[in-house]
């Protein structure tokens, strides 16, 4: 199982204690994880406007995007990715 957070490190929701608390959890359970943090992005980046966030960030909703892209491929590599 891999697990994959995309986080905005502006995010008030998700403070660092949050986040240490999220990791060690993860590692306490043998999780295979990965925990991105996009600088100076808000919470809901990948949102559009009105959405729930109206923080929509571009480059994060783009390279969180390619990053859950790439884990797809990994947890399924016999799926041909497009």
């Amino acid at each position: 199982c891999i697990v994959l957070v995309e986080n905005g490190a502006d995010d008030e929701h998700v403070p660092e204690d949050m986040q240490k608390e999220w990791i060690k959890e993860m590692d306490g359970s043998g999780v295979d994880w990965r925990f991105t943090n996009h600088a100076r992005t808000p919470h809901g980046f990948a949102l559009a406007p009105g959405v729930v966030a109206t923080s929509y960030m571009e480059a994060a909703d783009r390279r969180s995007t390619l990053s859950m892209l790439g884990a797809f491929a990994e947890a399924w590599p016999h799926v041909e990715q497009h």
